[in-house]
């Protein structure tokens, strides 16, 4: 059950190009306006799961209409869109009916008003499928204690995108991902792909994180192609990384 919500930015705004962080925090505040209890659980403990906690949500970039790009901060105005996914239809829904008791996205002092909020329309699933990321993808590694950040030319990089997707699968359908099956990803044309063209650099409350936005063809059963859509790729999906659309 993914969403999307539009809000109105009336006027030329300066913002930081960062906004994960603020994000991910109205995002909380929202599940809270409705769900107390499940922004509680959410914020504090997750899924519990290979002693790792897990926050079963992630979002999109904002896009805007309009944003030009200053030395260390970007101006935006008209429509924002950004959109939420989750493998627990209960989150989506606490987000949805949050946002729309707010009225409005609270961002840095400003509030932009609610202009227009929708449940997507369905995906269908198929063994083949093709994706575009609407939030870069975050591979984060320890290599001998040092914080290492994979990029799209290294099979690290593709490794732990499985590895990954096989404990999201394990969380949503309750059971592990079958053995005989296969998760095969690759880029969409490979021979055009730059890596500095395709990095991204965020801040998130202070740390820098390396992000990458990619094309992938991903061939797998049709209950993983459901998890990379719900789920993301990569890691860190509730600070707004990895999300993933279905190129038509």
């Amino acid at each position: 059950m993914r969403i999307q919500m539009t809000f109105m930015v009336p006027k030329p705004t300066p913002l930081p190009y960062s906004l994960n962080y603020y994000l991910t925090s109205y995002f909380y505040r929202a599940i809270r306006e409705v769900n107390p209890q499940l922004g509680g659980w959410l914020h504090e403990e997750g899924i519990a799961f290979r002693g790792k906690a897990y926050k079963p949500f992630l979002f999109s970039r904002p896009w805007f209409d309009s944003r030009t790009h200053l030395a260390k901060q970007m101006e935006v105005q008209g429509k924002c869109r950004i959109q939420v996914d989750s493998i627990q239809t209960e989150v989506v829904r606490s987000i949805y009916e949050g946002v729309e008791k707010l009225g409005c996205l609270h961002l840095l002092g400003e509030q932009f008003p609610l202009v227009d909020l929708r449940v997507k329309e369905a995906v269908s699933f198929t063994p083949q499928m093709t994706y575009e990321t609407i939030s870069p993808i975050t591979v984060p590694v320890r290599i001998h204690d040092e914080l290492h950040f994979c990029h799209p030319l290294e099979s690290r990089f593709y490794d732990n995108l499985r590895y990954s997707l096989h404990n999201w699968y394990e969380m949503k359908w309750k059971e592990p991902f079958p053995d005989n099956e296969e998760i095969h990803i690759q880029l969409v044309d490979p021979a055009s792909f730059r890596l500095e063209r395709a990095a991204a650099l965020v801040q998130y409350h202070g740390k820098n994180i390396k992000a990458y936005q990619l094309k992938l063809a991903i061939e797998a059963p049709v209950p993983m192609q459901q998890v990379i859509y719900e789920a993301g790729l990569g890691s860190y999906g509730s600070q707004g990384f990895g999300m993933m659309d279905v190129r038509r």
